[in-house]
């Protein structure tokens, strides 16, 4: 059984002769029962830290069990998520590819007959271009045939004309009145001179100066040396 430190303080000893001072060894029992009770005391701090050390180690052993409990259950989780993440994905990208190739397949039919579609429409345009272009030809150089037939007719009638105009027969037709009347007639000279010179002097009096006044002619005012020059260079 262990000493308590008051067995210590009420041990009692016998004296003999020439024994030990009982006073010193008083003292020193009261130093050793000072310091058992400092060791006691220490031993029960200890005794009470190593129980919570024990407590605390058994606590962070059973969380430590339970966190590799958990990691292996969350191992466990997250292979089977990432392999349900990983066939999951692999369907997600299997449609998408086939959807892709779809979508592709369809634009490019669209592309194709919108392609066909506008060279179609296109080759249809120029024909109609093309036939307009040859119809519009044609008729402008039908245009230009009766215009030069057209040219070489008034040109012929003009050239007529003038030399209608410029033939001995207009001086006979211009010819005064009194020409035409007999020197024994000299009463009717005399009376057709004096009514000639009234109407000789009414149309001094009346007629304009050429160039007082610009007519419009509407634009029939043909140069006719001009128009003969065109005809003799379209001949050349």
């Amino acid at each position: 059984m262990a000493l308590t430190p008051l067995d210590i303080q009420n041990k009692s000893f016998s004296t003999k002769m020439r024994g030990y001072n009982q006073d010193e060894v008083d003292d020193f029992l009261d130093m050793i029962v000072r310091d058992y009770e400092d060791s006691i005391a220490k031993n029960r701090e200890l005794d009470k830290a190593l129980k919570h050390a024990e407590e605390k180690l058994e606590y962070f052993n059973e969380l430590k069990e339970a966190l590799n409990q958990s990691i292996v259950v969350a191992q466990d989780t997250a292979d089977k998520v990432k392999s349900s993440a990983s066939k999951e994905s692999e369907v997600i990208v299997t449609s998408a590819q086939n959807r892709a190739d779809e979508l592709i397949t369809n634009a490019e039919k669209k592309a194709h007959l919108l392609t066909s579609t506008a060279e179609e429409r296109a080759r249809e345009i120029l024909s109609d271009a093309t036939s307009q272009a040859r119809e519009l030809a044609a008729e402008t150089n039908d245009l230009k045939k009766k215009t030069r037939t057209f040219h070489q007719q008034l040109l012929l009638l003009l050239e007529t004309q003038l030399d209608q105009a410029k033939s001995g027969n207009w001086e006979e037709i211009l010819k005064p009145m009194t020409a035409y009347v007999s020197e024994s007639n000299d009463i009717i000279k005399e009376v057709m001179a004096e009514e000639l010179d009234k109407d000789s002097d009414f149309a001094v009096n009346s007629v304009e100066p050429v160039g007082s006044k610009t007519h419009d002619d509407m634009g029939l005012t043909i140069d006719i040396p001009e128009l003969i020059k065109t005809d003799q260079t379209d001949k050349n």
